[in-house]
């Protein structure tokens, strides 16, 4: 089931602090797992000095999310990001990089994207400028850090040519060529008509309980997800990455006691949630969706870890799974009974009757 057009919802401010939280997050674990695999935008100034011919993956991620982000987010996630690798694979914190980062997002984001912004020619040509203006206002910052760093201990034209020009270079390839391209696709893809992409494969309820439903907009087009199944997912997610980075920064394995503790707590407020939902006593809220089903998410990424207690482990998921079976059984029945009232005409009151 496809629905190309809902009824427009004013949003709240509790959806719109969680998106755009989710999106700060999302640039951050993004730049970590790319800059693990291709370097972070820090490596080629830190790990070597010679002047070479370099796509920057992470440079162009980072600014092309940015970019869609906003300023905002773009600030917090390259500052974080570029941070959190440091912890990870450096000996020591170059807290000036992760600044840097943070300041290369937001001038690069302050020409912000807008949906059908790149269908005309002029608003692609003011981009290709802006990078370019960006581009040299960033090599400028990299090459006066570094005289008045490294003062006496480079010379100025190595200083120029191996972090300046490089610089350079490496946007050309990365920011100034590529993200304008990337920007018009990005564009004609999903801001060429307003869509509201509601599919029951992903929301798991009908229109009339779209109300269960969580949306994430990309462009002019609204996709909606069922919001618990969001909740799980995102806590699946974010529960892995905060796992890895923990265990990259302090090189240590998770405890398998505290992962079953965990996975034996974390499931009850989301069985008690969906429990009195399902058995008619209360209706649960949005928030109350999205947070239980986050947690269960982070229990679920934590049964790796149980190790030991592994069995352990399975005896805990099987009683969870018996209570939830049985409380789809009794739900099911008190719904069916509540509709045959609801469909059973009632007889007349005697008291009632009208008397003639």
């Amino acid at each position: 089931m496809k629905i190309e057009y809902i009824s427009q919802q004013p949003t709240s401010k509790l959806h719109t602090v969680a998106v755009n939280s989710l999106i700060t997050i999302f640039i951050t674990m993004s730049y970590l797992y790319i800059s693990e695999i291709f370097g972070s935008i820090s490596s080629p100034y830190i790990n070597q000095n010679n002047l070479d011919l370099l796509f920057g993956a992470t440079l162009f991620i980072y600014i092309f999310f940015s970019i869609l982000a906003g300023p905002i987010q773009a600030f917090i996630s390259g500052f974080l990001g570029e941070l959190f690798y440091q912890l990870v694979y450096y000996n020591t914190i170059i807290v000036y990089w992760c600044f840097f980062v943070g300041l290369l997002g937001v001038i690069n984001s302050l020409y912000k994207y807008k949906p059908l912004k790149y269908q005309n020619l002029k608003p692609i040509l003011y981009t290709f400028l802006i990078f370019v203006i960006n581009s040299f206002l960033a090599m400028i910052l990299i090459i006066l850090y570094k005289l008045f760093l490294n003062s006496g201990l480079l010379s100025i034209e190595e200083i120029v040519i191996n972090f300046g020009l490089k610089f350079i270079i490496q946007s050309l390839l990365s920011i100034v060529i590529f993200i304008p391209i990337a920007l018009i696709i990005y564009d004609k893809l999903l801001s060429k008509r307003e869509r509201h992409l509601y599919y029951l494969l992903l929301t798991h309820h009908p229109l009339s309980a779209s109300d269960h439903t969580f949306s994430f907009q990309f462009g002019r087009t609204k996709i909606y997800f069922c919001t618990r199944c969001s909740g799980m997912i995102i806590g699946l997610i974010l529960s892995i990455f905060f796992v890895h980075l923990i265990e990259g920064i302090f090189n240590s394995e998770f405890d398998p006691l505290f992962a079953l503790l965990l996975i034996i707590i974390l499931p009850i407020p989301g069985l008690i949630d969906w429990g009195t939902q399902r058995l008619l006593l209360r209706t649960s809220s949005t928030s109350s969706r999205i947070f239980t089903g986050f947690i269960i998410g982070v229990a679920m990424h934590l049964i790796s870890f149980t190790k030991d207690y592994y069995f352990i482990t399975l005896i805990v998921i099987t009683i969870y799974f018996s209570i939830l079976f049985f409380l789809i059984y009794i739900g099911q029945k008190r719904l069916l009974k509540r509709l045959n009232e609801e469909l059973t005409p009632q007889p007349p009151d005697n008291n009632n009757r009208e008397i003639n």
